[in-house]
């Protein structure tokens, strides 16, 4: 019973909290030295990710947004450019983001929500899948679609692919997304409800694997 409380508490204080966003823009002229100079270590492990996740060959750096509205853990965390309808070809994550990415990859195991006890690992395994679900968001955005609501719902179909990309099991990758699902996705309903839509469920019209019922992965 006193386990059953604690974690209790620990949802009841996440979906208090807010979560991070991606969103796309129009293309800026003041990105180019961004650009222009070599990737980290930590913006090639997620242009990897967002590579592999589009087949596409992306950028991605990680710095200050230039929007309003940026922040983490909750606020914006990443945005697309585009140039009209199109995508640049870029993406920007916040230094967070890409740390979080480098941290999943260093030890996957360490962000496993099945074997969390305790508050602080409640918050390791949302900032783990914040930073997951942001840069799978931000890849579809750089397949073009525009649309957050279908931007986040399908992100969030990809995270399990994102996880397992960087180092975790099948089982891993999947329970995080389970837990994108249950613990943060419904908090954009009432927060964020340009990100949520009641077709993002099992079975729904964003549904990418209809006659999958492993949802969302």
């Amino acid at each position: 019973m006193r386990v059953r409380l604690l974690l209790l508490a620990v949802v009841a204080a996440a979906a208090s909290a807010g979560a991070a966003l991606g969103a796309a823009r129009p293309v800026r002229p003041s990105d180019a030295p961004l650009l222009a100079r070599a990737p980290t270590y930590e913006e090639r492990v997620a242009e990897a990710v967002a590579g592999r996740l589009t087949r596409k060959t992306v950028t991605v750096r990680c710095g200050s947004l230039g929007v309003a509205g940026a922040g983490w853990p909750s606020g914006i965390a990443g945005i697309t450019l585009f140039t009209g309808d199109r995508p640049a070809g870029y993406a920007i994550l916040l230094p967070q983001v890409c740390a979080q990415l480098v941290a999943f990859r260093r030890d996957p195991s360490a962000y496993d929500p099945a074997a969390c006890a305790d508050s602080a690992c409640f918050v390791a395994v949302e900032e783990a899948a914040m930073a997951l679900g942001t840069v799978t968001h931000e890849s579809y955005h750089l397949l073009g679609f525009k649309n957050e609501q279908k931007v986040e719902c399908y992100g969030m179909q990809s995270i399990w692919y994102a996880a397992t990309k960087l180092g975790a099991s099948a089982q891993l990758g999947e329970a995080i997304g389970r837990f994108y699902a249950t613990t943060l996705y419904p908090r954009r309903r009432v927060v964020t409800p340009a990100y949520w839509s009641p077709e993002c469920r099992n079975g729904g019209k964003l549904d990418l694997r209809p006659h999958d019922p492993n949802w969302p992965n």
